[in-house]
């Protein structure tokens, strides 16, 4: 419990959209209200930047309830912390909003922003991995068709990913075996989002699970794998992927260890990493998820970790 009123501003996806029972926002929001945190929500198309302050619009939580209070106009440096929690597409209105924020960031001492705009900005989740290239499966990012057809060759099974989206939207697996199926799925991608497109090893262990850790502060506070639906490649939980219950091998806490420096480094402070065979596939810095199905799991609650964290450090 907080020994002075700390505020907290939760940048988000409508509340009417989310799904109380499994969102980690809504559980991260619950904890902190019994924390007897001050919280509004708001979304980011309220953002105005004025000189070099932001100002916002958002709504009150009033209870665990989610009661919502009145509107009213907000100075984001009266606030404590800000979340940064509204989900991917990656397009240029989350850029342009990263941007006002990171500029208020370099004016104002406050509020502290989960995650840093400037860390979400250049770190995106599917680029980011590629820092690591020794931790990851093969992987390219590419629009050049004649690459992907060598790397299709090369490597027989490949998972082929547009950048900047979500839950599983715009990933294929394609199979050298059919050939122009895989060069028409690899043109779709192209043509659709308009940018390169990652192209990576196919892990066949993906059948037996991927793992999603939450790293608090560069360290993993809790994990648990997905296993996708039979004759699937992709473990979403909205996608009928199971969670199960995990722990990491010593490989895998070497990930993490690896990453550590890093994401400190950048003040990605709440970050959510997958894990498939071992190897490293994404880092997720815009708003991790997990953290609800963990708790159900293995009893680990991360809600009350990452404001435990906050609240020490205000």
């Amino acid at each position: 419990m907080a020994d002075k009123p700390l505020f907290a501003f939760f940048q988000m996806d409508p509340l009417e959209k989310l799904n109380e029972n499994s969102d980690s926002t809504i559980s991260i929001i619950k904890e902190g209200l019994k924390k007897n945190i001050k919280i509004w929500v708001g979304s980011p198309e309220q953002i105005t930047l004025k000189k070099n302050k932001v100002i916002t619009k958002g709504n009150q939580l009033l209870d665990e309830n989610l009661k919502i209070g009145k509107r009213d106009e907000l100075e984001i440096n009266k606030f404590d912390f800000f979340f940064i929690r509204q989900d991917p597409p990656f397009d240029l209105a989350y850029l342009t909003n990263c941007y006002l924020l990171e500029i208020h960031k370099r004016f104002n001492k406050k509020p502290f922003f989960i995650n840093d705009p400037s860390g979400i900005k250049n770190f995106t989740e599917k680029i980011f991995p590629m820092y690591y290239s020794d931790l990851i499966p093969q992987t390219n990012i590419t629009g050049n068709l004649k690459f992907f057809k060598d790397f299709l060759k090369k490597y027989k099974k490949v998972v082929i990913k547009t950048l900047f989206n979500k839950g599983g939207e715009g990933i294929e697996m394609v199979d050298v075996k059919n050939p122009d199926y895989a060069e028409a799925q690899f043109l779709k991608l192209l043509n659709k989002y308009k940018v390169p497109v990652v192209v990576q090893k196919f892990i066949e262990n993906v059948k037996n699970g991927d793992k999603r850790v939450i790293l608090l502060r560069g360290n993993p506070v809790g994990v648990i794998n997905r296993v996708p639906p039979k004759g699937h490649f992709k473990a979403n939980l909205h996608l009928g992927a199971t969670a199960e219950v995990t722990d990491l091998s010593d490989k895998e806490k070497k990930i993490c260890k690896s990453l550590k420096k890093y994401l400190i480094k950048e003040n990605l402070f709440f970050v959510g990493i997958d894990l498939i065979d071992e190897t490293l596939t994404e880092i997720n810095v815009t708003s991790p998820t997990g953290i609800v199905q963990i708790k159900e799991l293995s009893g680990i609650n991360i809600a009350e970790k990452i404001w435990d964290k906050l609240i020490a450090k205000s």
